[in-house]
């Protein structure tokens, strides 16, 4: 006589499927926020990091080059090249723009490439490297010192703030006169700039930069 064995019942019913796949997605669901949460820290982190590496460049660059307009080499027997006011220095009305030039090969004589400048052309801040017109910004060759493709520059404002003093009067006045005749004259030269910029992918991220820069050569007329 042959016998027949019932064998246990083995897996998991329907339900004990169900509760274990909505405890998997519950713990998916947390691992998978706590991915987002870090990926968009670590991308903030970023974006802040680079904004501001990016502008303090970008300042460096333009501070740095403006405190030098003016110079050139004094020295016995040599004439100026800045014989009268606004050859060395301009701040372009409504152009977002500043002009200046220095003598950087110190022979007394400003090439056509130690003339110099910085505007906003667009989204971009560029950085002129040649072209002798002190009164155009469209002129010269103007070459981007900021990335387009990470930050977009919102403004950028150039404000002439000299001081002129007329030596033999003791009076000041903010512009210096176009003709000092007999009067001693001294323009003590300074411009303020803001700077305004956000990051191309994320504009919730954004920078203000306000800076004045005090150029060191004075221009003296008599």
């Amino acid at each position: 006589m042959q016998r027949s064995y019932r064998s246990g019942q083995s897996g998991f019913t329907l339900i004990e499927l169900m509760i274990g796949l909505l405890i998997g997605l519950i713990v998916l669901s947390g691992a998978t926020y706590i991915f987002v949460i870090t990926v968009k820290s670590s991308r903030d982190v970023m974006y802040s990091a680079r904004l501001n590496q990016e502008l303090a460049a970008a300042v460096s660059i333009i501070e740095g080059d403006i405190r030098r307009a003016g110079s050139w080499r004094q020295a016995s027997g040599n004439t100026s090249p800045y014989d009268d006011m606004g050859k060395d220095f301009n701040v372009v009305s409504g152009a977002n723009c500043v002009l200046y030039n220095y003598d950087e090969d110190n022979d007394s004589a400003i090439a056509s490439d130690e003339y110099r400048g910085v505007k906003l052309d667009g989204s971009v801040l560029k950085f002129k490297t040649s072209g002798n017109d002190m009164d155009d910004c469209t002129t010269g060759q103007w070459d981007p010192i900021t990335d387009d493709n990470f930050m977009t520059i919102t403004d950028a404002t150039f404000v002439d703030q000299s001081v002129c003093t007329v030596i033999t009067s003791t009076t000041s006045s903010a512009v210096c006169p176009a003709a000092v005749g007999s009067d001693e004259v001294r323009s003590v030269r300074e411009l303020d700039f803001t700077i305004s910029a956000e990051v191309k992918n994320d504009s919730s991220w954004k920078k203000t930069v306000q800076e004045s820069v005090r150029i060191r050569n004075d221009f003296y007329a008599h």
